[in-house]
């Protein structure tokens, strides 16, 4: 798992991508779905390391409330063949973080639908690779 600022100059927001190989996939659904549902479980090291790399990489804006409503969406994965992305903006970032942490608290302080549309572009995109993990989705 890689955090990397992947936006050009002259764009209005910061842009990042997270990059998963396979086995990684897995690990990320397994705490988005533990985040909302409090069901399965889920490696507390990556989730460490991974919250670690994006205060690093994405810096302070994590630590800011979110804007309600945020101007430029582009939170997505995308199976790029060599590995998965998750591409999202600075103040997507500040949401997906509230989400990492949600997993202290399932269920609570997070943005569900964001959560549940990337869930579900997960299942769509890797089905090979989460497919035996699918019974804890809900």
């Amino acid at each position: 798992m890689e955090v990397k600022e992947t936006a050009a100059c002259g764009i209005s927001l910061r842009e990042f991508a997270v990059e998963f190989d396979t086995d990684e996939i897995a690990d990320m659904f397994r705490i988005l779905n533990y985040a909302q549902n409090g069901a399965g479980s889920y490696d507390e090291d990556f989730l460490e390391d991974l919250k670690a790399q994006m205060a690093y990489i994405v810096g302070p804006s994590l630590e800011e409330e979110p804007p309600e409503a945020i101007e430029e969406a582009t939170i997505h994965w995308e199976d790029t063949g060599a590995s998965y992305n998750l591409t999202f903006n600075e103040p997507e970032g500040a949401r997906l973080l509230q989400i990492l942490s949600a997993v202290e608290h399932p269920g609570e302080g997070f943005d569900r639908e964001m959560n549940q549309r990337l869930l579900k572009q997960m299942m769509e995109m890797a089905p090979a690779a989460l497919e035996n993990l699918a019974v804890t989705y809900g």
